[in-house]
């Protein structure tokens, strides 16, 4: 029988502003993938193993909560755990989690006669070799089961979930997946379905809100352009958070969610979507979900329009960098003061891992307007350091006045309309029907006057620039804020102070995480966080 394709994916993301404990996950998944009105009626737990400190047996806890209540995973419901890359944490890390995963299909098995956990999602992925590599460490693990514990030896038991969220990967997709299918089908392992993941946060961290979407929007199309030309079904999942800059997931926008990313199969309900935004409408959300995503229509571009939207990212992301790499240091300092909501793996660690720097020079590489290809080229600058991670970066730009999604892409629409004329620019915003109200919502936290006391001013130039050009394309008009904005406003320049000294922007940082300043700063950023419906 086929397996069911789950609709809403709960995710454990540090987003939000409650902070929930390692020991209290199993009983929120449990929770979560609960039919409402007891639970929030979600149809798949990600058990998140990457960049984070959680223990091996929480998949037996939730696969064995959920049994307990008659809810059987794997085939009503689904535990699907994030597995550490091989590559940025190591083998062992990763061997530990797919061994948590025989452990839970093990006492399953004993109670219930199924196997709970069915699938793995790999993240980080950079290749077909890659993901087939680790298609054979699960083959090594279920052989390793069957002669230790007697469980099923059928090599197809557990697959892998590719997660991509690297350019030029995820414009990519076609070649990795066809290599990868016919690699499982040289090995003769079975090819019938490929769930497959893409990530919206980390291309927004490094190249910007529009690229991000733009490229997810090409990878969903060519993932669809493979399924009719092999026979196997696509099922992308995508993954976003509740601000406009990782995805703007949330109730009162699945409309343009929807439109955006057609023929999408499964959404990420992460932490802020049920904490901030709260239950109720984390509800709707799924039934919504559950009724739309099955039969939305694939996105489905031409090679002509494909080639044009990959020329409108190297505008936009050009227009980013210009400001990315003079905000990257005060915004590192910055995200280190970010609370972390959940038990994570230090960013800077022997088994941690910080997000890389931007590399234009391969976008760039794919552009087929030569001249911007050069532009893109000399937008990258080498050296750097360590970013951190997509969701404090977002947070840290809004606990200034400088919502991300800004940046650049003002600028963007103004050489989209010079470069390629009106009826391209008009295109492009005909495709990416979500980008007004994104920027909408986006607009009404900027402060640029607050900004500017931690930016360097070609910074706030250049980000004036874009609002006012967001204003003459889109109309959107940021200096007209509520009365609940300018609350907003009026803690920014309250916490200003503070977090300058904490972060040392003048004379010596408080480097003590004891300190009133640093407890202020972090009652603040939580209160802002939770006015704007998500922390980062």
């Amino acid at each position: 029988m086929k397996d069911k394709t789950p609709t809403s994916m709960m995710t454990q993301h540090p987003d939000a502003s409650t902070y929930i404990s390692i020991q209290e996950e199993p009983k929120e998944a449990i929770f979560s993938l609960t039919p409402a009105p007891d639970g929030l009626g979600l149809e798949e737990a990600m058990v998140d193993f990457e960049g984070k400190l959680t223990p091996y047996q929480q998949t037996s806890q939730i696969v064995l909560g959920l049994i307990g209540k008659g809810i059987l995973p794997g085939k009503e419901v689904f535990v699907t755990p994030r597995i550490p890359s091989g590559v940025e944490e190591g083998v062992f890390r990763q061997l530990m989690a797919l061994m948590s995963v025989v452990e839970s299909n093990y006492h399953a098995w004993k109670q219930s006669n199924i196997y709970a956990i069915k699938e793995i999602i790999l993240p980080m992925c950079r290749g077909s070799e890659e993901i087939l590599a680790v298609r054979e460490r699960v083959i090594d693990v279920i052989e390793l089961a069957h002669k230790e514990f007697g469980l099923s030896k059928d090599r197809n038991l557990i697959k892998v979930i590719p997660l991509i969220e690297t350019i030029p990967q995820i414009l990519d997709v076609y070649t990795i997946f066809k290599d990868y299918l016919n690699g499982c089908r040289e090995k003769g392992l079975k090819t019938e379905r490929l769930r497959f993941m893409l990530g919206l946060s980390d291309l927004a961290l490094t190249y910007g809100m529009v690229a991000a979407a733009l490229s997810n929007k090409i990878a969903i199309a060519d993932g669809y352009r493979l399924q009719k030309e092999l026979g196997v079904e696509m099922a992308p999942i995508l993954g976003g958070g509740t601000l406009p800059f990782r995805g703007y997931f949330t109730l009162e926008n699945i409309d343009n969610v929807m439109e955006d990313y057609r023929g999408v199969r499964t959404l990420t309900i992460q932490s802020a979507m049920r904490y901030d935004h709260g239950y109720d409408k984390t509800r709707k959300l799924a039934e919504i979900l559950k009724e739309r995503l099955p039969s939305s229509r694939p996105l489905d571009f031409d090679d002509d329009f494909r080639s044009t939207l990959i020329n409108i990212i190297g505008i936009f992301v050009k227009h980013y960098l210009t400001c990315f790499y003079d905000v990257s240091d005060v915004v590192c300092r910055i995200s280190d003061l970010i609370p972390g909501q959940r038990d994570r793996l230090a960013r800077k660690s022997d088994v941690g891992y910080a997000r890389d720097f931007p590399h234009p020079l391969e976008l760039a590489d794919l552009l087929t307007d030569k001249t911007l290809a050069d532009e893109v080229r000399k937008s990258y600058k080498k050296g750097g350091g360590e970013l951190p991670r997509a969701i404090s970066y977002t947070a840290a730009l809004y606990s200034i006045g400088l919502p991300p999604e800004i940046i650049g892409v003002g600028r963007g629409l103004n050489e989209v309309e010079k470069r390629y004329g009106k009826k391209i620019l008009n295109q492009f915003l005909e495709c990416y029907v979500g980008l007004k109200s994104s920027l909408a919502f986006a607009c009404r936290f900027v402060h640029l006057a607050n900004a500017a006391e931690f930016l360097p001013p070609q910074v706030i130039s250049l980000v004036e620039d874009d609002l006012r050009l967001i204003e003459k394309y889109l109309g959107i008009k940021w200096y007209e804020k509520t009365k609940q904005d300018k609350f907003y406003d009026t803690i920014l320049e309250t916490m200003k102070p503070m977090l300058k000294q904490v972060i040392g922007v003048e004379g010596e940082p408080i480097v003590s995480d004891e300190g009133l300043e640093f407890n202020l700063v972090n009652e603040w950023v939580l209160k802002l966080g939770k006015m704007r419906g998500s922390l980062g």
